[in-house]
């Protein structure tokens, strides 16, 4: 069992203590033109995206003539030349490149272009020779989920270790298209971290951006949505696509529930600090007390006292019980340590108030 620590990512992380990875998938949105490819790619930066990924491969080694697949990714195929063109564009912009490899021709190029990671898709997650040559080239695997059960997952986790990978990043994913908002299975985000004991994501083929902020909460490190500049074109993967306003949504939705949930732990701020210094409350006298008088809930009360004026925590009570003032105390002042007669006390626990 790993130890669901971080991973490279080209120039980033993935994983706990790193902020979550938004991938903007155009895939084929493209259409097989580069110069649209190239404007989703400027579009993706602009709207804060982290990183792009594309689907590439040849029809003809992959799909058999006549199925849909054939004949969409037939149309869809960007040269070597046009594909390095996009890896480079993507990383002057301060993001990070990747693309999913659908043969072993195809992935021997496209590692030569030095990707973030290697994607397998959840259509290749059985393709267990792919998955080890994949894992042969050293990088960084990310493995979608979405046509598989943890059994399958478990192939392909063990395949990709056999290959040599050490860095993996598992992504929960429901392949249907759009796949409705009670097949999403969050979950599985823990699920999968729990039992692999990789970073964990999530591929949202949704439609809308309602499922991001829940899957970061419950501890995605990589957020992939499609992306295409019109989802209402026909074809394709438009349909599931945010458009650039959506993806600038995506993006914003990610780091607001990153904010909202803070760090591991439970942390204490200056702002907190500064509030139970007014809010919390401190031993005081309810009436006035004379010295000598012994202390008891007759005379002593636990009440929010005046800024400046803080007095024991209520915490400390029981190690007052029985001591006597050592100095006249008025109603409402505050009580500590040293308002009253010498005796064994702790005061180390709750210190001088």
């Amino acid at each position: 069992m790993a130890d669901n620590r971080a991973i490279r990512f080209g120039r980033r992380h993935v994983g706990p203590g790193y902020p979550v990875v938004v991938v903007a998938e155009i895939g084929v949105n493209h259409e097989g033109d580069a110069a649209t490819c190239f404007g989703l790619v400027g579009k993706a930066a602009q709207a804060g995206a982290d990183a792009i990924k594309l689907q590439t491969l040849d029809a003809d080694e992959n799909y058999v003539p006549g199925t849909e697949s054939h004949a969409v990714f037939a149309k869809a195929q960007l040269t070597p030349g046009e594909t390095a063109e996009a890896f480079r564009l993507a990383r002057a912009l301060g993001m990070e490149a990747l693309t999913t490899c659908g043969d072993m021709a195809t992935l021997a190029w496209v590692d030569k272009l030095e990707p973030a990671a290697h994607k397998i898709s959840s259509g290749l997650v059985t393709h267990l020779p792919l998955i080890r040559a994949a894992a042969a080239t050293g990088r960084p695997l990310v493995i979608s989920t979405g046509m598989c059960d943890l059994a399958l997952a478990a192939e392909a986790v063990a395949a990709a270790r056999a290959g040599g990978a050490r860095e993996l990043c598992l992504l929960q994913c429901t392949s249907v298209y759009p796949a409705p908002s009670e097949s999403l299975q969050l979950r599985g985000i823990q699920v999968l971290a729990r039992e692999f004991g990789f970073p964990t994501g999530f591929s949202d083929h949704s439609l809308g951006n309602e499922a991001v902020g829940l899957a970061v909460a419950a501890g995605a490190s990589m957020i992939e949505k499609h992306f295409s500049l019109d989802p209402s074109r026909r074809g394709f993967d438009h349909r599931l696509s945010v458009d650039p306003a959506g993806l600038k949504d995506l993006v914003d939705r990610v780091r607001t529930a990153e904010s909202m949930l803070g760090v591991d732990g439970k942390s204490f701020t200056d702002e907190q600090a500064s509030a139970g210094q007014k809010y919390l409350r401190s031993i005081v006298a309810r009436r006035d007390i004379e010295p000598g008088d012994v202390l008891t809930l007759e005379n002593v009360g636990f009440m929010r006292t005046l800024p400046g004026d803080r007095g024991l925590p209520p915490g400390a009570w029981g190690r007052l019980v029985g001591a006597r003032a050592a100095r006249v105390l008025r109603r409402y002042q505050a009580i500590r340590f040293d308002d009253i007669e010498p005796q064994l006390m702790d005061e180390t626990r709750y210190g001088k108030a």
